[in-house]
């Protein structure tokens, strides 16, 4: 009966343990470079947006937002330049989320100079 005991206390502890070692929720804020701009998502304010650079002409940086597992809203959103007479970024809310919500970012930038729209591919992150 002793060693059974024993072998539930440490059980007990290592789940203890593994529970107080556990990683935190899965959002993460960022900030990336998407060729003529940058997008970012700011975890505390559930917040993502997009910037198109203020230099050489017309740009705008445009970012679809689906939810991969399917807990939140879609959301198309386009940052114009100064150019255009915006020289901030744009911002969508993603608080209607649920917690760790995994997303995809698509971006597609246009730089007026040479009159190319690209692909800028797929960011992936948690809400």
């Amino acid at each position: 009966m002793n060693k059974v005991f024993k072998t539930a206390l440490v059980g007990a502890a290592v789940a203890v343990t593994s529970f107080g070692l556990a990683q935190p929720a899965l959002a993460n804020s960022f900030s990336k470079n998407v060729g003529d701009g940058t997008i970012s998502y700011t975890d505390s304010s559930d917040s993502f947006c997009v910037q198109a650079y203020n230099s050489e002409g017309a740009r705008w940086v445009e970012v679809t937002l689906t939810p991969v597992n399917g807990g939140g809203p879609t959301r198309t959103i386009r940052d114009n330049n100064n150019y255009y007479g915006h020289s901030g970024s744009t911002c969508t809310s993603l608080a209607t989320a649920y917690e760790d919500t995994y997303y995809r970012a698509s971006v597609r930038t246009y730089w007026g100079e040479n009159g190319s729209t690209v692909s800028r591919g797929n960011t992936y992150f948690y809400s």
